[in-house]
């Protein structure tokens, strides 16, 4: 079993639609079991697969006496299931502020129901938000691999580079290994400014987390957030960039 956490520093770079369309393609094409983890009190992720909660499901991973499989929620997508939130979770890091070893809450957690999991799943696929808080802190600590979205405008790259220092430094005070292992290119096109940001990525010290399939900004990706139908069931494999960005992060070994 692989924990994948997806990060940025910046909103709206697609964060939220690339885990939707990734947790899909595994489970469609690749047929592996998948949990995603909403941790993003916007709850996208969770209206991605169609679903309204009453509660965040996802804030309760941070309470050590819950058991993890009673949030667990079945979606409509085979083999996924998703530990849902809602807005009620920008509660969460005014409680996590005086926990003890608050940083380590979601590694404990997953400690304790390691059975569950690993019996259960193949992937966990965590959306966070955009920030570098305590809750993305506990995500980023519990992962296999990290993966980083970003789009083509200079406030994503300057966003990119400062996720990437900020973990580094954390990773150092942490004694934890930087896990960072790609970047995601999400929203390009074939404009200069989309060339400008690929050919400074090539140049930067960076370069080797670059996924080379980009995603194109086309409207199918977005309407497949909205609709809750991934594009795995709507393109073509000539016209889908997943098949080639999961083999390139199959090569990396993310996946």
């Amino acid at each position: 079993m692989k924990i994948i956490t997806i990060g940025a520093l910046k909103g709206g770079v697609g964060k939220t639609n690339f885990t939707f369309n990734l947790s899909c393609f595994l489970a469609i094409e690749k047929k592996k079991r998948i949990l995603v983890i909403d941790l993003d009190p916007q709850g996208n992720l969770t209206q991605c697969f169609q679903l309204e909660t009453d509660k965040s499901y996802s804030m309760e991973l941070f309470n050590i006496n819950d058991k993890l499989e009673n949030l667990v929620f079945k979606t409509d997508i085979e083999n996924i299931n998703i530990i849902p939130t809602n807005i009620q979770m920008a509660k969460l890091e005014i409680k996590l502020v005086n926990e003890i070893s608050r940083e380590k809450l979601l590694d404990i957690k997953f400690r304790q129901n390691s059975n569950y999991l690993e019996k259960k799943y193949d992937y966990i696929l965590i959306d966070t938000n955009p920030s570098l808080n305590i809750t993305n802190v506990n995500a980023y600590t519990i992962a296999t691999n990290i993966i980083l979205v970003c789009d083509n405008s200079i406030h994503s790259l300057r966003a990119l580079n400062m996720t990437y220092e900020l973990w580094e430094e954390l990773c150092n005070k942490l004694f934890i290994k930087n896990r960072i292992n790609a970047i995601i290119k999400n929203n390009f096109d074939h404009y200069k400014v989309s060339k400008d940001f690929k050919e400074y990525l090539e140049k930067s010290n960076l370069n080797k987390l670059v996924v080379q399939q980009e995603i194109r900004k086309k409207q199918v990706f977005k309407t497949s957030e909205i609709t809750g139908i991934p594009v795995i069931k709507t393109l073509k494999k000539d016209e889908n960039p997943y098949f080639n960005i999961v083999a390139e992060l199959e090569q990396k070994g993310v996946l």
